[in-house]
């Protein structure tokens, strides 16, 4: 499954840009496209703060709130495909940065024979490089929805259960059948065991409560902590705020 943002203050233009984008992915992958499509900038930015999967996103250009948001989408998905649809009247010292490094460009106006092929190249690109970028940045589970990547820097925590592992983002949940120690074979060490059944993501620490057996990670998460791991963990956060 392939997670794509679509954004467009211009509603007409967003709904062409969402139409094409499942026409042109249909017929270049038999993977699934899930789409996410706004023409408000509110609508946009509370769909940012539930920080859910995203490959691609093509991103309107209008004004000062535009740059905002790309510079925030690209500070939350440092792994992320972007393609701008950018006006005329705003400068590209504003978007052509480092910061925010797009794949693609497209300017407006434009006609529709341009449109297509700019996302036609920028959907062929990033599908040719796909295989290629899961190298270590990326955790991939296959199940009944198809395969997906999920970026390591986005997992939270990681718990099993039923016989089943559950991979925990901020605002979502993945699961495919697996054990915990495999699963944490394929990880780097700031994934951290915690308990018979939860390893959780350093990287995402806020603290540690020994007297609640707790280990609690941003946005208020929060994981056990068993006896049996304590000084283990203890080891691993050593100098991070416990109590």
């Amino acid at each position: 499954m392939v997670s794509m943002l679509v954004y467009y203050r211009r509603q007409e233009q967003m709904e062409i840009f969402k139409k094409l984008s499942r026409e042109l992915f249909a017929y270049l992958s038999e993977e699934e496209l899930q789409l996410q499509c706004f023409a408000a900038p509110r609508m946009l930015r509370e769909f940012l703060e539930q920080q859910p999967l995203l490959d691609l996103a093509c991103v309107g250009i209008m004004g000062q709130e535009e740059i905002v948001l790309l510079q925030n989408i690209r500070k939350l998905y440092t792994k992320a495909e972007i393609l701008l649809v950018a006006d005329a009247a705003v400068s590209p010292m504003e978007y052509l940065t480092p910061a925010v490094r797009a794949a693609s460009l497209l300017l407006y106006p434009y006609t529709g024979k341009q449109h297509r092929q700019v996302f036609r190249e920028f959907m062929e690109n990033y599908l040719a490089g796909r295989g290629q970028a899961d190298n270590g940045e990326f955790l991939v589970i296959e199940n009944r929805e198809g395969r997906t990547r999920i970026p390591l820097q986005q997992i939270y925590y990681i718990e099993v259960r039923e016989r089943k592992v559950f991979i925990r983002i901020q605002g979502k949940e993945y699961s495919k059948y697996d054990t915990l120690e495999h699963v944490l074979e394929q990880l780097p060490d700031h994934f951290i065991r915690c308990h018979r059944s939860f390893a959780f993501n350093l990287q995402h620490l806020d603290k540690i409560r020994l007297s609640e057996n707790a280990v609690y990670l941003e946005h208020g998460i929060m994981v056990p902590l068993s006896r049996s791991y304590k000084q283990s963990v203890k080891e691993c956060v050593h100098g991070t705020n416990r109590e």
